[in-house]
């Protein structure tokens, strides 16, 4: 296999990214924006910082808040740019809040669905209070999954639709748990896909 489409950011400026958040449970709110370089080594000129308030979990289930990220311009056709073998990902992060930080993963979107990684599934958390450099190789259509649903992959072959490509950041409060805001950082931002 052979790199054939790179996407790439270290600058995040808002014009260049859409923000779609899903709430489950008792959900809440989240968003991301464009920061100026604020005295965090490795932060180069500027990064995105995304923010998620969930609200309070009920007794019965857990609340949840995931933004994806998608950029803009950041296309594949698998039918004429051939099937997608693997995905490879990396991307830098700081944990801008106290606890475990935020859990992230690549994430593209396909006839209108968001599908991404999960906890236990290959997200990582980001727990880092410095920045930190994660990467992920080797991903097929089969880890990518949308949030509600284990059993619905996106379409890598060539008769898959239109492909974009962004990053998905997820905070989660368990059954019964106060909710509350995180902050985290992305800059170095690189999704590759070969085929």
């Amino acid at each position: 296999t052979a790199p054939t489409a790179i996407t790439t950011d270290d600058t995040f400026s808002d014009s260049d990214w859409d923000d779609e958040v899903q709430t489950f449970g008792a959900g809440g709110t989240g968003g991301g924006g464009h920061l100026s370089f604020n005295g965090q080594a490795g932060a180069g000129p500027s990064y995105r910082q995304i923010t998620i308030t969930v609200n309070n979990a009920g007794s019965g289930s857990a609340a949840q808040v995931a933004v994806f990220a998608i950029k803009r311009g950041a296309v594949y056709f698998p039918a004429s740019d051939g099937a997608i073998f693997s995905i490879g990902y990396s991307e830098s992060s700081i944990n801008q809040s106290s606890g475990n930080g935020q859990y992230s993963a690549p994430a593209i979107r396909q006839n209108g669905k968001l599908y991404t990684l999960v906890p236990g599934g290959k997200a990582f958390s980001t727990p880092e209070p410095t920045w930190t450099n994660h990467s992920l190789t080797g991903l097929t259509q089969n880890d990518f999954r949308t949030i509600a649903s284990a059993a619905d992959h996106p379409d890598f072959s060539a008769s898959g639709g239109r492909i974009e490509v962004g990053f998905m950041r997820l905070y989660t409060v368990q059954a019964g748990g106060n909710g509350g805001t995180v902050k985290g950082g992305i800059d170095n931002y690189r999704l590759t896909l070969f085929r």
